[in-house]
């Protein structure tokens, strides 16, 4: 492992004090740059908006959503990546963004939901939902030929 071609980081600043987060992500900022591949697995898209090229969403282990940074940020396809980023803080305060709370509870990743997983959740799910589970496809509204979201209303 003297010259590793990709770091696997999972949740590496979760729970740190905001200055080590800090030191933390700008060490692997500067791994980064000298062109080492890092994977950065966390709950918190705010640190991976600033730190990734791309991101992937995933809710009960399937990727949901994937694109480019920037798209997945400013311009969400699917139900889950919106509710995560409603509740990502604003640098601007007049910059508000009403918080979409999820009802229920989560789904035991055990017994997986018929249909697609994230409808017992879903704020915009229809009937086709319980019983479809889509794949990942470019949706209309998508930013890039890259984005890609499963969900039928994308």
């Amino acid at each position: 492992m003297l010259e590793p071609e990709l770091l696997v980081a999972d949740e590496p600043v979760s729970m740190l004090d905001v200055s080590i987060r800090a030191g933390v992500l700008k060490l692997l900022d500067g791994l980064r740059a000298r062109g080492l591949g890092i994977l950065m697995i966390t709950h918190d898209l705010s640190t991976a908006a600033r730190f990734a090229d791309r991101i992937a969403v995933m809710y009960l282990g399937r990727i949901v959503e994937i694109g480019s940074a920037t798209d997945i940020v400013d311009n969400p396809q699917h139900p889950y990546t919106k509710a995560l980023l409603s509740v990502v803080p604003r640098r601007d305060p007049r910059d508000r963004v009403r918080p979409q709370i999820l009802s229920g509870e989560a789904p035991d990743a055990t017994r997986i939901p018929s249909g697609c997983r994230f409808h017992p959740r879903c704020p915009v799910a229809v009937e086709e939902c319980r019983s479809h589970d889509p794949e990942l496809r470019r949706p209309r509204r998508a930013g890039s030929q890259e984005q890609e979201a499963a969900c039928i209303l994308a």
